[in-house]
């Protein structure tokens, strides 16, 4: 029995032995090109036909004009080159050490990796070849693949260690020009060892590695790009996982002067650097992440940043801002400090010579709307210097110019609190106004701590007098105290906020007295509390007012005393001399809706009453219209406005 096995044994040995070596023979001769062809034709679904061919020894055979069929369809090679291992035969297969395609248009859709399963390939190679394979093409094709392996018939390209060059890979509207790639291509963990490519002007180099959730770009630079502001830089992406390139990290990425948009940004001569960034996350979920970069200008809307220069790192939630520093609307912002969703620390922050000239009219509500969301919003040095604001596009018009303010440790919102809770603060402006109410070298100072407000003096230099103020806010308990004294003289009547809230206008100046106290928890607390007292006086004061149909007027010199409001608990009394023009009301802040303020004032002839509350005017004759001697009227009023 053992020397039957052996026998067998032996038998098998030397037929396969004496199979290669008669295989070896035969390429040395001239019937190489036949062998060759045959074994293709038997051992692959393809028959191929050349019509020149040419064997150099030992194992080389070259052929030209090549044509593969496979059932309906064909692919045309104008030159292929084989080169035989020496050992034909491997694996139960034909081995090949190389096999290389020269100057081919192959269309993938009509070949399949099906052509390579009956063979030992140990290396292919492309020189000047087409490629189309449906959802892109590539021109001018030069690749060496070692040890190509498919795993699936539908694959396009083989898995293996590639060294590849491509004149144009063109695909969905994009090309990439110039490709130059050496990677281990795998089915998992892929590593590109270097690449390179141009797109739209620009140079594109790195390496990249490859995970289950996609690609990470290990060391990448993006040099020179320049995109019109038509087109956007997540086009490069898109493209990129169209090629089965999805990427999900940044380990570093170089961007150098290069222009581009990126959503509503657009960049101009950036020069940028990223590191260990999660694009499938959110800014607040990156881990350990990095970025600084240095530009031209940066746009966002109608903002533009001027030679901004930025350190950001990105940790726990939290964006750490180590340096920013731009020119903006003719001045210069520097900050820094940490920032997160619900939370601004900054440590710095520094606005010096802005001039603010158009579009104003939403800061104060884009700036409310942005920290509205936030829980906590301070400021350990707080430097604003000459800066200038201008609001020209909606009444009230306003301005400020030579605007400086100074603070230190400052808490401006804490548990949704906002306002001056703990820090020192200083005002200044060498102009303002808003409407006709104008001020030259304004001056405020107020310091706060743990909620505890002290407006230490505001001293507001108006054209012909002076507001000065003075007062105290206690938020750190439930009831909120206040108390505020006010001394104003010279105000003008003029004013938009009167023009609005009167159903008459005003001309002349006001002088005031204010002292006033009160809890400010809740409205409940503020109806029940509000005490103190008001005192009024204006001078050089005109009276104009008019029908709704504007054929009756009214207008006088406002001759009014001393005009006394008191406060009790929220009980409001406002009361005046009799006189020829009186003034009289009365509100209770639990009930509002009750409130009256109604002004009387005559002339010859003329008498008019207005209910300020309900902004209506009552004008009467008080005159015999024969006569023209003065009498009580006992009709209805003229006339009504409701302004």
């Amino acid at each position: 029995m053992k020397k039957a096995l052996l026998l067998l044994a032996v038998l098998v040995v030397s037929t396969i032995t004496l199979s290669i070596v008669a295989l070896y023979a035969l390429m040395q001769t001239r019937y190489a090109p036949n062998v060759i062809t045959t074994l293709v034709d038997n051992l692959t679904p393809y028959k191929i036909t050349a019509t020149d061919s040419k064997y150099i020894p030992p194992l080389q055979l070259e052929l030209s004009n090549v044509e593969l069929q496979h059932g309906s369809s064909s692919v045309q090679l104008p030159k292929l080159n084989l080169w035989l291992s020496q050992l034909p035969w491997q694996n139960g297969k034909l081995s090949f050490d190389s096999i290389l395609i020269q100057g081919a248009s192959i269309n993938l859709d009509e070949l399949n990796s099906t052509l390579f399963d009956a063979m030992t390939l140990h290396q292919l190679a492309l020189k000047h070849v087409d490629i189309n394979a449906g959802k892109w093409s590539a021109r001018g094709v030069n690749a060496q693949i070692e040890s190509p392996l498919w795993s699936k018939a539908d694959q396009t390209l083989p898995f293996g260690d590639i060294q590849l060059s491509i004149e144009q890979l063109y695909m969905q509207g994009e090309a990439l020009n110039k490709v130059l790639v050496d990677a281990r291509y795998q089915e998992n963990n892929s590593t590109i060892f270097g690449s390179s490519f141009h797109w739209r002007g620009a140079t594109i180099s790195g390496q990249a590695e490859q995970y289950p959730q996609g690609w990470s770009l290990v060391n990448v630079t993006i040099d020179q790009l320049t995109l019109p502001q038509s087109s956007q830089i997540e086009q490069l992406s898109a493209t990129l996982h169209n090629l089965d390139l999805p990427i999900f990290h940044i380990n570093s990425l170089d961007i150098l002067s290069s222009s581009f948009n990126y959503g509503r940004w657009r960049f101009e001569h950036l020069d940028a650097s990223l590191e260990n960034l999660n694009l499938n996350q959110s800014t607040w979920q990156q881990q350990a992440g990095y970025a600084s970069f240095d530009a031209e200008s940066i746009r966002y809307g109608e903002l533009q940043l001027l030679s901004p220069t930025a350190q950001f790192a990105l940790d726990n939630h939290t964006l750490t801002i180590e340096e920013f520093d731009t020119d903006f609307k003719q001045g210069r912002i520097q900050l820094q400090g940490e920032v997160s969703p619900q939370a601004i620390a900054l440590s710095m922050l520094k606005i010096r010579g802005v001039k603010w000239l158009e579009q104003t009219a939403q800061i104060i509500p884009d700036l409310t709307a942005m920290l509205s969301t936030l829980d906590a919003l301070t400021i350990e040095q707080l430097e604003i210097d000459n800066t200038q604001l201008i609001q020209v596009e909606k009444k009230p018009y306003w301005q400020v110019s030579g605007l400086t303010v100074e603070g230190t440790d400052l808490t401006l919102i804490e548990q949704s609190k906002s306002g001056l809770l703990a820090g020192k603060l200083d005002v200044s402006a060498n102009i303002a106004n808003i409407d006709k109410l104008i001020t030259t070298q304004a001056h405020l100072t107020a310091h706060a701590t743990k909620q505890k407000l002290v407006l230490e003096r505001a001293f507001i230099p108006l054209e012909q007098g002076y507001i000065e103020a003075s007062g105290y806010w206690d938020r750190a308990t439930l009831s909120s105290p206040w108390v505020l004294t006010l001394h104003a003289d010279g105000l003008p009547l003029e004013h938009y906020f009167i023009e609005q809230n009167l159903p008459f206008s005003l001309s002349g100046l006001a002088e005031i007295d204010v002292r006033l106290n009160g809890l400010s928890g809740d409205y409940s607390m503020l109806s029940h509390s509000l005490s103190g007292a008001v005192t009024g006086n204006i001078h050089h004061a005109t009276l104009e007012a008019s029908s709704v149909d504007g054929e009756t007027s009214f207008s006088q010199a406002l001759a009014i005393g001393p005009i006394e409001i008191t406060a009790d608990r929220g009980r409001i009394t406002l009361t005046s001399p009799d006189g020829q023009s009186q003034l009289a009301g009365g509100v209770d802040l639990t009930k509002p809706q009750f409130a009256t303020l109604l002004l009387k004032s005559q002339q010859e002839c003329v008498e008019l009453w207005s209910d300020m509350i309900n902004g209506a005017n009552v004008i009467k004759q008080t005159c015999s219209n024969k006569s023209g001697s003065q009498a009580t009227s006992q009709t209805e009023p003229e006339s009504i406005s409701n302004d």
